[in-house]
């Protein structure tokens, strides 16, 4: 059950409000993309419920009945869930290759990757609402429950991340402060980090595109120094039951963690402050329990870039997908790390551009299949096993494609 909180009160020129509002978000979405920042402007809430007509999303050219299509659909079951800076998607596979998609409301939502966990979506709402138990305007985590439409607030929060093992929902109010909770409802507790020590983010970019990798089963990943430089921060792991830091290394960045299931360790992959950020910088991978490391080296000579994702806990093969700077100017590879053998193999599409367009990737729950994109202009569907590629877009001139911002989440059995 959530957390209820009082709605905010409005003043009598609503229509106003939201009109600015409006154009407030997205100039803000266009800041970011443009800076590579995060813009958080506080301003009052405004979620308007809208539903529209279905649109569909298929193959580039084919209208989802291509190869990638036809897979997408008999290999997986999922929801993918995107905001477009306005409106919250909801998009839904079907057999057959085609996926279907709406909007399911205007919302007001901070510029990071929706959290997938329980069915639910979680966002940030930096625009935020009076909180009672804080006895002031917050910005607060809401969640929309996909099967049944209902949306809510989970607590004020700044960020939302869950536990290694999936059962506590994490929301931070501060860069040191945070609140832990049960995911499926219950009591909070409150949480502060040792002194000197930061929840990462600021001007790291890699928590905004993989929306995963803060939590580890031996703890929170923290770092020294409040927003990520030029020379890095000290990387640690911080349990919250015991209070120990523990030291990994000098990072420019965290790319996620992967925990197998019922393991008491996580892997933590990390770009090494060894180089020029974002030059060629060596991929470290982590066992948080043992602090033993691997050094992966890049196939490509301009190392690795920051984001990527690790396949689904559970999955039949446990990779770890990520992009490589592909010589001059911003061009980007995705590339597989095989966890078992090390093994990097190099995708021959799609090739991405960094900057402007952030590459990204999520897997789908059958851990074969992902989608990568940049953060606008079109996505892809790409095959783990033999690295084919197939374009997904929206086919309505109306409608967002899948971005940076995607969640995807399972289908109940």
């Amino acid at each position: 059950m959530s957390t209820q909180l009082a709605p905010p009160s409005w003043s009598a020129d609503t229509t106003a409000v939201q009109a600015l509002f409006k154009e407030a978000r997205r100039r803000r979405r266009r800041r970011w993309l443009i800076g590579m920042t995060v813009v958080l402007l506080i301003v009052a809430a405004v979620a308007v419920s809208t539903l529209t007509p279905t649109h569909r999303v298929s193959s580039r050219g084919n209208k989802g009945t291509g190869p990638a299509g036809v897979a997408l659909a008999a290999r997986s079951s999922a929801t993918a869930v995107w905001y477009d800076g306005v409106f919250l998607h909801v998009g839904y596979l079907h057999p057959g290759g085609d996926v279907t998609q709406r909007i399911m409301a205007e919302v007001n939502a901070a510029p990071l990757p929706l959290l997938s966990a329980g069915g639910r979506v979680y966002w940030v709402d930096p625009a935020g609402t009076f909180v009672p138990a804080l006895g002031y305007w917050s910005e607060v985590v809401r969640y929309l429950d996909v099967a049944t439409g209902r949306m809510g607030i989970a607590g004020p929060g700044q960020t939302v991340f869950l536990s290694a093992d999936g059962r506590d929902l994490f929301m931070s109010q501060t860069a040191t402060s945070l609140t832990e909770m049960p995911a499926t409802g219950g009591a909070a507790r409150q949480l502060t980090l040792p002194r000197g020590w930061y929840l990462p983010g600021g001007d790291g970019l890699a928590d905004v595109l993989s929306g995963e990798g803060l939590a580890t089963a031996n703890g929170i990943v923290v770092q020294s120094e409040e927003s990520w430089g030029p020379g890095g921060s000290i990387l640690a792991i911080w349990n919250p039951n015991t209070g120990r830091v523990t030291v990994i290394g000098k990072a420019v960045g965290v790319i996620g963690a992967y925990t197998p299931q019922r393991a008491h360790y996580s892997l933590l992959a990390w770009l090494s402050a060894r180089c020029g950020f974002p030059g060629s910088c060596a991929l470290m991978i982590t066992n948080t329990a043992t602090l033993s490391s691997r050094t992966e080296h890049s196939p490509l000579p301009g190392g690795f870039a920051l984001g990527g994702a690790f396949s689904p806990s559970g999955a039949s093969k446990a990779r770890l997908a990520v992009f490589l700077n592909a010589g001059s100017g911003n061009a980007a590879r995705l590339a597989l790390v095989d966890l078992a053998t090390g093994a990097v193999r190099v995708a021959p599409r799609p090739r991405l551009v960094l900057g402007l367009d952030i590459a990204w990737a999520r897997w789908l729950p059958d851990g074969v299949h992902l989608i990568v994109g940049p953060s606008v202009g079109g996505s892809d569907l790409v095959d783990a096993a033999t690295l084919s590629a197939e374009p997904l877009v929206v086919a309505h001139e109306s409608s967002e494609d899948l971005d940076y911002t995607t969640a995807v989440v399972p289908l109940p059995r």
